[in-house]
């Protein structure tokens, strides 16, 4: 079994440190250059996120993270993971990745069906990583974007244990990365279009809203109890740790912490706690006290109590 490794958010050549001492095997991150920014409008997404705290500043600045990342042992994944782009935008695109790819880049992070066919046709030798906004969510998906060069898959984050571990258990030789803390989308995000323009990370979907029949009748019950649900929980203290005896077991080998553009401190926080919890998995194994370890990690991290609108894997402490 692949020793299980976290892949941690960067946005800036200082926080690199940090988040490798931390525990981190892996930094991902976004790079926003001058080619891209003066050609297009924010609203024109390179790579799911607009806002500057979220991006790496400049190739240089990209080739300085990559570069530092592994004198420390670490490794980089360029995230360019746009749900699609126009064929006018390949060429800068890239341009980027073979930049990134120059200065030791590990890996790309990618959803565009089309960008991973010209990576490939172009030469440009580098390992795809699938993002979550490719929806891979079944093994037929899965096999198709093996077949387009593939090496590691992102799980979608509304997989459950049993769907892990059946994709897992189908397609040995392939890594797959599932998220762990911060960020559980209430969407399907591989067909969410909402703009993540905001630097509070508080989303459209996450806005307090109410619903109102046009003709003046009472929603139906469903609706209602989906505007609930949007905005009973904080999607940023997110967390599936209690699952991660189920999720190694099955041969997931990398968890992922979401956060681009958060404080240093805070992803390095998250970090550690992932850490720990990895390490401490052997000896207390799926029994009450490590649930017990789990509801106390949370509870230092965000300050409450968990819940099930916040976890990843809900449910699974009640099975037996």
């Amino acid at each position: 079994m692949k020793a299980p490794e976290i892949l941690a958010p960067v946005d800036n050549i200082r926080e690199v440190d940090d988040l490798l001492n931390a525990g981190a095997n892996w930094l991902y991150g976004g790079c926003l250059p001058a080619s891209w920014s003066s050609r297009y409008p924010r609203t024109v997404i390179l790579n799911r996120r607009t806002f500057p705290d979220a991006q790496i500043g400049s190739t240089r600045e990209l080739a300085g993270i990559i570069a530092l990342a592994m004198e420390r042992g670490g490794r980089f994944a360029l995230a360019v993971n746009a749900p699609f782009y126009m064929d006018e935008q390949y060429e800068p695109v890239l341009e980027l990745i073979r930049s990134a790819r120059d200065s030791g880049a590990s890996a790309v992070i990618v959803a565009d069906p089309g960008l991973m066919r010209r990576i490939v046709r172009d030469g440009i030798r580098i390992p795809l990583h699938v993002s979550t906004m490719a929806l891979a969510s079944n093994a037929a998906a899965v096999r198709l974007y093996i077949s387009m060069g593939a090496e590691r898959i992102i799980l979608p984050r509304f997989l459950g244990i049993e769907e892990t571990g059946s994709l897992v258990h189908e397609f040995p030789d392939v890594d797959f990365e599932t998220f762990l803390l911060v960020g559980r989308c209430p969407n399907i995000e591989g067909v969410c279009s909402f703009m993540h323009d905001s630097p509070d990370a508080r989303w459209p979907c996450e806005w307090a809203y109410s619903a109102t029949a046009l003709d003046g009748g009472s929603p139906p019950e469903g609706v209602w109890s989906a505007v609930d649900r949007v905005h009973i929980a904080d999607r940023r203290d997110a967390c599936g740790l209690c699952a991660l005896p189920e999720l190694l077991t099955a041969g997931v080998s990398t968890f992922k912490i979401v956060g681009r553009g958060a404080p240093t401190e805070r992803k390095a926080t998250l970090v550690k706690a992932l850490s720990d919890a990895i390490e401490a998995v052997p000896e207390m194994g799926r029994a009450e006290a490590w649930y017990a370890r789990c509801r106390g990690i949370y509870r230092t991290l965000y300050g409450h109590a968990c819940s099930a609108h916040n976890c990843y894997f809900p449910g699974l402490e009640e099975t037996p």
